[in-house]
């Protein structure tokens, strides 16, 4: 919540991703669900995660992999795994990976990139693992993509042994530290057509808020939960890359813009130049998009 109780801009349109009701007639209508979108979208987008994504979700990977302290033969599972790069620390340290994304395109570029890897297709909300395999399950800016999210943390636990570490990480809100996302919402949020039928799914940033993931935890079975904050950044060259950024590295944030008109879209694109611009320094552009890592561990 803002200062007195009352939700920013940015705030409200980050509960609008994939989440109001439509209104009016002029309705936009989305016949298929969040899980569709997702799966088009990186399947269209993943040889361009490398070049655009990696840089703001690598700052996840070493606070994951540190918490699972000396990963030398353990049995290491890394889901919604992209093009494999997190995969491909964790081999590098010595454990025995396997890692699965939903999107075929994804696992195609893992492949290419990281041999010795297990990388498999699959959906992280049913893992097609036995019970009691892993040591230790990962997944890095992942779980926000799932339609269930509650449903991925238990199938982590099911597949994790007795003593077995889980760890994930989330972007923060616009109002905790989120500043990337908040820029963007609300341009987006002043200049967009809202009448669009947005496909159902979990708030975009609600399990960092407090006690959120937490709980799914809990709930799951999870004990001994913690909570670490990541100054995350997102850093690039110039103003005009929130454009490339956008169109070529983001499914989720570029939903409603691709449903808008095509001036509408010419609009937004230019005013979040604009508005991008006052962070540009002779040494590039950045702009905080702070994260959290939790971990926690299945009880023997």
């Amino acid at each position: 919540m803002a200062a007195g109780g009352a939700r920013s801009a940015a705030g409200d349109a980050g509960d609008w991703i994939f989440q109001r009701p439509v209104r009016g007639s002029r309705a936009v209508r989305m016949t298929k669900s969040y899980k569709d979108y997702e799966h088009e979208g990186w399947n269209r987008k993943a040889s361009q995660y490398e070049r655009f994504t990696l840089p703001i979700t690598r700052q996840g990977f070493e606070p994951i992999l540190a918490s699972f302290g000396d990963l030398r033969g353990k049995r290491f599972l890394d889901v919604c795994t992209g093009p494999g790069h997190l995969a491909g620390e964790a081999a590098a340290r010595g454990a025995l990976v396997d890692a699965v994304d939903f999107s075929e395109a994804m696992v195609g570029e893992a492949k290419a990139r990281f041999a010795g890897i297990g990388f498999m297709e699959a959906d992280a909300e049913a893992l097609p693992y036995d019970d009691v395999r892993f040591d230790a399950v990962a997944c890095c800016f992942g779980l926000l993509h799932l339609p269930n999210p509650a449903q991925g943390v238990r199938e982590a636990y099911r597949v994790l042994k007795p003593g077995g570490r889980y760890s994930i990480t989330l972007w923060n809100g616009p109002e905790r530290g989120g500043e990337l996302f908040n820029v963007i919402l609300q341009t987006v949020s002043t200049l967009a057509d809202m009448n669009v039928d947005l496909p159902k799914a979990p708030p975009m940033f609600e399990l960092s808020e407090p006690e959120k993931i937490e709980t799914l935890m809990r709930d799951a079975g999870f004990t001994d939960i913690q909570r670490t904050p990541i100054a995350s950044a997102w850093r690039t060259r110039r103003a005009e890359d929130i454009v490339e950024w956008l169109k070529n590295a983001s499914v989720r944030l570029s939903l409603i813009i691709q449903f808008q008109e095509p001036e509408v879209r010419e609009r937004i694109m230019e005013e979040l130049v604009k508005a991008f611009r006052p962070y540009e320094r002779s040494t590039g552009l950045e702009v905080g998009c702070h994260s959290i890592m939790a971990t926690s561990v299945k009880p023997h």
